[in-house]
């Protein structure tokens, strides 16, 4: 009788157990459930998973502490910053050398357009000799025609000629080759041009040579 009476306390109290752990609604990180499917906290034990992280480690599958002092986690920042600071390096570089090759081209361009006038400017001198020896109106009207042309086509390509008569001397775009004296004229006017200069792009690509006027000292 007492075997089967023990028994029967045995069952009563696994019953009792079994409605206990049924029903727990225990408090977070603070789980002794042993029936994962029923339990109704919230500290990871229903998933099977517990959180066992302490101070300075971790030891979750997935940290998701906001001021994690694991190693792993640190190792996982530093990387992502290390990519970033690297993709950042690639996109400056890549930007840099855009910059440089866009200039370079600018560069050449200009380069090439300056070798053609080189060509251009020994043209245009024999114009000016030529014309001082033509007496024919309608062929010096001609020779001025096939002179305007070229000087219209080297404007669009951005190639002015220096003026020079009845201007001041400016030794950034003159180049004096002789002097007259004037007395009706100021010091420094140039009177006459012996070769014409041209700047292209607001640069000197010749320098015109002239011949200035300078007063004699009484």
């Amino acid at each position: 009788m007492k075997k089967e009476k023990d028994i029967s306390n045995n069952v009563k109290n696994s019953e009792e157990n079994l409605k206990n752990e049924e029903n727990c609604k225990c408090d977070e990180h603070n789980c002794d459930c042993k029936h994962d499917e029923n339990c109704e906290c919230d500290c990871g034990c229903k998933d099977g998973k517990e959180c066992n992280c302490k101070e300075g480690e971790c030891e979750c599958e997935n940290c998701g502490c906001e001021d994690c002092k694991c190693e792993d986690c640190k190792q996982e920042e530093k990387a992502i910053d290390q990519y970033l600071a690297l993709a950042q390096r690639i996109q400056a570089e890549f930007e840099n050398y855009r910059r440089r090759m866009a200039d370079q081209l600018v560069l050449e361009r200009q380069e090439g357009v300056i070798s053609v006038i080189d060509v251009f400017l020994p043209c245009l001198d024999t114009f000016k000799e030529a014309k001082k020896s033509i007496t024919d109106e309608k062929v010096l009207e001609g020779v001025n025609m096939i002179e305007n042309k070229i000087l219209d086509a080297l404007n669009r390509l951005k190639v002015e000629k220096i003026e020079t008569i009845g201007q001041k001397f400016d030794p950034k775009i003159h180049d004096v080759v002789a002097v007259m004296h004037d007395e009706n004229k100021d010091d420094d006017i140039i009177l006459d041009e012996y070769q014409a200069g041209y700047k292209y792009n607001g640069k000197v690509i010749r320098y015109s040579k002239v011949i200035v006027n300078k007063r004699e000292v009484k």
